[in-house]
């Protein structure tokens, strides 16, 4: 089973997370690289260049909050990702500790450049799939 990461960067800031709801309307998908997921999640890949334990630890969803996702089925409410489990956050201060490979896609790199210009307490979510 392969696992993609997305994540909701949230534009409103962290009032949004005291909100009954949340639509996302940023999207950023990751190419898959287990040296980067690795460092969020506990992957179970076994491969010396990803880490065997998170060292950034996401925080859970505050119990209220939903988050609305637009897909092709429209919007649906979701405090789940696919495998069960529930949607968790970190701040951008912490992603921005987030290591990236060098020979990682372009794409990736873009997306941590991203990272690290949004102000430090912009939580984003992040959608395991």
């Amino acid at each position: 089973m392969s696992t993609d990461l997305t994540i909701f960067p949230l534009k409103r800031g962290p009032r949004a997370l005291g909100e009954d709801s949340v639509l996302v309307v940023n999207r950023l998908d990751f190419d898959q690289d287990y040296r980067i997921f690795g460092q969020l999640i506990e992957t179970g890949y076994e491969d010396k260049d990803v880490p065997e334990n998170p060292t950034i630890i996401p925080l859970p969803l505050p119990p209220q909050l939903w988050v609305e996702i637009y897909g092709e089925e429209g919007i649906r409410r979701a405090r789940g990702n696919p495998f069960g489990g529930q949607l968790v956050f970190v701040y951008a201060q912490q992603m921005k500790r987030l290591v990236i490979p060098e020979n990682t896609s372009p794409w990736n790199k873009a997306i941590k450049a991203f990272i690290d210009a949004l102000p430090d307490e912009i939580p984003i979510i992040l959608y395991l799939h």
